[in-house]
């Protein structure tokens, strides 16, 4: 995209335009006075950051988060028509107007994304606390039940029953707050230096001892001393569940693989065997990965990706982690 930015000169010309204009623009929809300083700015920045900046969507995000996608998409429309009206012909026509779209599509994208952002944390935030009613009550009977202590095997049976019950949900909606937290507020997220093989190392000791099936996990790790950024707690868990996933998958004496390298500026890690079906249209229909939806979200949190692939030995499915390498001091 460099060979498409304008010169400085003109982008200080349109920024200038732009600001006298602001009155006419203000009339256009709540916001707009935000998103044409933003603009401005933008425009007047020389540096190839500025598209970059504008993903982000500071302003033009946080300006209508309450507005739904309709809305949105009526207000960006009528922003363009405004901005094409208001700008000389040669400047229309020529570098100023294609940097000024261009600046627009990245906006209109930000806030969309801010939007979604939003809607799909109020929605996490709504279900966890749906789910934490009726999970009230599981704890009741569960405590009541202990309570009266001996029994019959039927007594203790449910008692196991409501125990695990009462466990997973409180997984779930724990969970499910965090992800909500990640979608609402992402630059809250925790990045300080974290050592990729002492990471693994704890991963691996916590979903050993939390698995109940004797499965042995075989390392083969070259990460030469790679380090990430990230919140400590919250990518131990994301891998140990990636890991627990593998260890259930696992059947019988079989050895899950571990194998991590540094490719391309990111650390990959691929845990065999694991679900063939994350990410995938029927996800919503199949047990299971809630705990990875969760991983993934603090994953892509950090920047990073999680996906499926098939497993080197042509049986079974591989799930991997990539994150983004963290520059060295000097680099």
């Amino acid at each position: 995209m460099p060979d498409r930015q304008s010169p400085p000169s003109s982008r200080a010309h349109a920024a200038r335009r732009l600001r006298e204009r602001l009155p006419a623009f203000v009339e256009l929809f709540d916001g707009a006075e935000l998103l044409v300083e933003e603009l401005a700015e933008l425009l007047e920045a020389t540096d190839e950051a500025a598209p970059a900046d504008a993903a982000s969507g500071h302003g033009a995000g946080r300006a209508r988060e309450d507005a739904g996608p309709e809305a949105l998409a009526r207000e960006f429309a009528a922003l363009r028509r405004a901005v094409a009206g208001h700008l000389d012909p040669a400047d229309r026509e020529g570098a100023v107007g294609e940097a000024l779209h261009e600046l627009l599509d990245y906006q209109y994208a930000a806030a969309t994304a801010t939007l979604l952002r939003e809607r799909e944390a109020q929605l996490l935030e709504m279900v966890a606390h749906d789910i934490s009613n009726p999970l009230m009550n599981i704890c009741l009977c569960r405590d009541y039940l202990t309570g009266l202590g001996g029994g019959s095997p039927e007594q203790e049976m449910v008692s196991e029953m409501l125990q695990s019950a009462s466990q997973r949900l409180q997984d779930v909606t724990r969970g499910l707050h965090e992800v909500a937290d990640l979608r609402g507020s992402p630059e809250l997220l925790e990045r300080t230096p974290l050592d990729v093989v002492a990471l693994v190392t704890e991963a691996v000791g916590r979903a050993s001892s939390a698995s109940a099936r004797k499965v042995r996990i075989e390392q083969s790790l070259q990460l030469g001393g790679a380090s990430v950024l990230g919140d400590h707690e919250r990518l131990v868990r994301a891998m140990g569940s990636a890991l627990q996933s593998a260890l259930r998958a696992a059947g019988g004496d079989r050895a899950v693989t571990l194998r991590g390298e540094v490719t391309g500026g990111e650390v990959v890690l691929r845990m065999s065997d694991v679900i063939a079906d994350l990410g995938r249209p029927s996800l919503a229909r199949r047990r299971t990965t809630t705990e990875l939806f969760v991983a993934r979200s603090i994953v892509e949190a950090h920047g990073g990706r999680l996906w499926h692939e098939p497993s080197p030995s042509g049986g079974g499915m591989t799930l991997a982690i990539g994150l983004p390498v963290a520059a060295s001091p000097g680099g």
